[in-house]
């Protein structure tokens, strides 16, 4: 359990904040210092320098030099760590800053994040807020890696949960909920070198990728070849500026020059693929040593699901070490001058060219793991993160034996501050129960949808939900909310709608082992009073009793009749009280059928005739 409220907690992050605020102005004044002081000492040192070499004894002149070179390279190191040590307080300040801005819903101090895949027909992404600008995922996302985002996003979006995979990583989520130096460490070392990337670098997806594709060659007899050419022209050399024979190096020197020449292609690209490795792993790498030499605690999920990392028959971190080297110098053509020399003396590039494949070869596989794991463990430090900050939420898990297809007590909506919050007790008594909820406007229909949808969704990606106690069997959620025409296929917001409950209505008609769990907002909006009166009794009746849970909202009270011919469905409904002249709204879910409306009153109060 978190032994801290969220008051508490935030006046502890902006403490911390001004206290990082008050080092990176140190560091910077000092860093602005050492830069004068280092000019200062370059020019001085070299006029002492040249003075003692025209004044003084030879020996004092070396001496001098060398006391210059040394003391200079020495401030030259001072001044680069301070300004290292600068740039990692820059980054705790923003992790604070950012924990801060996540606790106010401070949205444009909240990193925007994005997903790879394309959500659009997703069931209930959109709906429900878990994806997009002000969403639950740019809410919650800490991570700094697109594939952690991509993580992230599939667990929110779990179209089908396993009780058993939800216990798995929530018992994860719960260990790094108490951790967060753990949390904030593994951000640190992720960004500081993140940050170093250009445009032009490969991403890690991009680097497996070409690992996988990568073939492993053999160019034995061409390396054979030139280094014996190789020998004999540094043997022929030799002994012709010996003065001990004529320049027949000219002739095996040109012959290695062709036979180089025709294995040319072999080494096309080495250049580009090596710097690229080294790098993009450089950087990773410093991540994979913090998951190697952690401190784990004995017997803990946080320290099995690292185990990739700590306890391999090789270091991951020394393993990619030597693929760096290896890269390192395959990217020789970096230095015209450096590769010219080396690759005319030897086969230089030839030779790394066939050790890095493979290499390639054998690194793609446990790359793929380490990546992999790491991208987990970046979704996972997201949702503690958010557990750590929401100390009042509570971790649930889908239950197949739980006595109510769904029960909460104190259920709010996460995406809304909390001093707006207003929670409410829902209970769902049996599968294939409908509750039809009737409200005036605004009175908030769409935003209870929302609230039992997305609260869903946290509790089956393992998150902690916005209540003080939750019990739910798996579902499968759908929605239909925030349905819109589409211009490209031609669909008016009416069909799109039809073809939205279409796709609901196939999925409660088959046999599958886990029950939707549906929420239709405004039902049959799109068309005429009549017509949607029909329609939506039509669609109730055809709902109720089948293989899940459904919440329809609606303005059509007409449709509360239904509760007399439908044994499953049950009315609910918000309202609203007028006094003098203003309205106010409860927002809390109340047994029957609204009894109040408030169209015209809202016409009237904004001056328009009624």
């Amino acid at each position: 359990m978190h032994n801290h409220t969220q008051q508490s907690l935030r006046q502890v992050l902006k403490n911390q904040v001004r206290r990082l605020e008050t080092k990176i102005n140190t560091l910077d004044q000092l860093s602005s210092r050492l830069s004068m002081g280092r000019l200062a000492a370059f020019v001085g040192g070299l006029l002492l320098v040249y003075l003692i070499g025209q004044l003084g004894p030879e020996w004092a002149f070396w001496v001098a030099l060398a006391g210059f070179i040394g003391g200079f390279w020495r401030l030259v190191k001072t001044h680069n760590q301070i300004d290292q040590a600068k740039e990692k307080f820059l980054i705790w300040q923003n992790i604070r800053s950012s924990h801060l801005a996540r606790l106010s819903l401070d949205w444009p101090n909240i990193p925007q994040k994005s997903t790879t895949d394309n959500y659009e027909n997703h069931p209930f992404a959109t709906d429900l807020d878990l994806i997009g600008q002000h969403s639950l995922l740019q809410l919650i996302d800490t991570s700094n890696y697109q594939g952690s985002t991509d993580q992230l996003a599939k667990y929110l979006l779990t179209e089908e949960p396993t009780p058993e995979d939800v216990e798995q990583r929530q018992q994860i989520i719960r260990e790094l909920a108490q951790k967060p130096q753990f949390r904030d460490q593994l951000h640190l070392q992720a960004e500081l070198y993140k940050k170093q990337e250009t445009d032009n670098d490969w991403t890690l997806e991009e680097l497996l990728n070409y690992l996988r594709k990568s073939e492993q060659v053999s160019y034995t007899t061409p390396l054979l070849v030139l280094g014996g050419l190789s020998i004999l022209n540094i043997v022929l050399g030799s002994l012709y500026l010996a003065g001990l024979m004529n320049p027949y190096v000219i002739f095996t020197f040109v012959l290695y020059l062709v036979i180089y020449n025709f294995n040319s292609e072999k080494i096309s690209g080495l250049y580009d693929e090596s710097d690229q490795i080294q790098k993009l792993l450089s950087r990773f790498n410093a991540v994979l040593h913090f998951l190697e030499t952690n401190e784990y605690e004995a017997e803990t999920e946080l320290k099995k699901y690292c185990q990739p990392f700590w306890s391999s028959q090789y270091s991951p971190s020394k393993y990619v070490k030597r693929i760096i080297r290896i890269a390192g110098a395959a990217s020789s053509q970096q230095s015209e001058i450096i590769w010219i020399l080396l690759n005319f003396l030897m086969p230089w590039d030839l030779y790394f060219s066939q050790k890095l494949s493979s290499y390639k070869k054998e690194l793609a596989p446990h790359l793929e793991e380490w990546i992999d794991h790491f991208y987990k463990l970046e979704a996972f430090s997201s949702l503690a993160n958010f557990s750590w900050l929401n100390p009042h939420y509570t971790f649930s898990l889908p239950n197949n034996n739980a006595d109510k297809p769904f029960e909460a007590t104190d259920l709010g909506h996460p995406l809304l501050p909390e001093e707006q919050k207003v929670t409410n007790n829902v209970a769902i008594e049996e599968k294939g129960d409908i509750l039809l909820i009737t409200g005036s406007n605004m009175a908030g229909k769409s935003t209870f949808l929302r609230t039992m949808g997305i609260n869903m969704a946290m509790c089956f990606a393992g998150a902690p939900v916005n209540a003080s106690a939750l019990s739910t069997i798996p579902f499968r959620l759908y929605s239909s909310i925030n349905v819109t025409d589409s211009l490209d296929d031609g669909l008016s917001h009416f069909y799109a709608e039809v073809k939205h409950l279409r796709g609901l209505l196939e999925l409660l008609r088959d046999d599958h082992q886990t029950p939707v769990f549906f929420m239709v907002d405004e039902i049959y909006r799109g068309t005429n009073n009549r017509e949607r009166l029909q329609g939506s009794e039509a669609f109730l009746k055809n709902v109720a009793g089948k293989n899940g849970i459904g919440l329809v909202s609606t303005h059509d009270l007409e449709l509360a009749q239904l509760e007399e011919t439908i044994p499953q469905l049950s009315n609910w409904h918000f309202e609203e009280t007028i006094e003098d002249g203003k309205m106010s709204f409860e927002y809390k879910l109340k047994p029957g059928p609204c009894p109040t409306t408030n169209a015209l009153k809202i016409m009237e109060m904004e001056g328009l005739p009624t």
